[in-house]
């Protein structure tokens, strides 16, 4: 225990990282809205389904799946399973979070502008909560491990759980700068994979005739969220899952985004009304 430190390297790329895993949202829905002047709520529906369907429902069922079937549980203790399993599951009950809060929490809001308003909070919550954070739990750790509290805390605890927590504070310490810094620029892929998921879904929400869009978000979803098995499972660099997940979610941006011009300003049953070249 006495020979781990975190550097000072690491600290400041988890600060930075939190810091800028926060800012991004806000700056994102500030811009939005002074461009735009969108609605505001379609953007806390976002940051509240986020956490509801992808971190409590989604573990909820996770377990359960798990719990029944043995031969699941055994078969996830590999890792490409289990990445599998897991973009799975992300696709399935974030996608279905979506159209639920467009269903049900923003049933008057129609205007195309508020899916991108959505994916912004969506995206958003994720980046705050998962990498803001985990930011900040790095830094909790490493102003305890350097002054050594963490250390006389320790003393209390069994071998075992010893062991296992000097593993998980050596693979943070071993995280340099870089890591951190790769850490928020996945995030910026995942904010443009969400808005554009999120326009898909809003528009499966508002138009009967496009409601396969919906089934179309929750494939495109996992297929995104593959590309994670990379470094994972294939041991590739991380800059290169980083490359690729920014190619991937840029690829579907683009023609969402000339999909998104194509469609009527307000969608649903108030749309014969606008005229097909109304533009934001």
């Amino acid at each position: 225990m006495d020979n781990i430190h975190f550097s000072a390297a690491t600290i400041v790329g988890a600060l930075l990282e939190g810091c800028l895993a926060v800012l991004l949202p806000v700056v994102l829905i500030v811009v939005w809205k002074l461009k735009t002047k969108a609605k505001l709520v379609p953007f806390w529906v976002g940051c509240a389904i986020f956490p509801l369907f992808a971190l409590v429902l989604e573990a909820i069922a996770a377990t359960v799946i798990t719990l029944i079937d043995r031969k699941t549980l055994h078969l996830l203790e590999k890792p490409l399973p289990l990445y599998l399993f897991s973009a799975a599951m992300a696709g399935i009950f974030e996608e279905t979070g979506r159209f639920f809060g467009m269903k049900v929490f923003m049933r008057k809001y129609k205007d195309r502008r508020d899916g991108v308003t959505y994916g912004i909070g969506h995206g958003g919550i994720e980046s705050v909560l998962l990498i803001g954070g985990s930011a900040a739990l790095t830094v909790f750790v490493a102003i305890l491990t350097n002054s050594g509290m963490l250390n006389t805390m320790m003393s209390a605890y069994d071998e075992s759980l010893k062991t296992m927590l000097l593993e998980n504070l050596g693979t943070m310490t071993s995280n340099g700068f870089s890591v951190y810094m790769f850490g928020f620029f996945e995030r910026i892929s995942a904010i443009i994979l969400h808005i554009s998921l999120s326009v898909l879904v809003f528009s499966a929400a508002r138009q009967k005739d496009r409601l396969w869009l919906y089934p179309l978000a929750i494939f495109l979803h996992f297929a995104a969220d593959c590309t994670v098995i990379l470094p994972r499972v294939l041991e590739t660099p991380l800059w290169l899952f980083e490359i690729l997940f920014f190619a991937v979610s840029v690829a579907l941006a683009l023609p969402v985004f000339r999909y998104y011009r194509s469609l009527p300003q307000v969608l649903g049953e108030e749309q014969s009304a606008v005229t097909e070249n109304t533009q934001i």
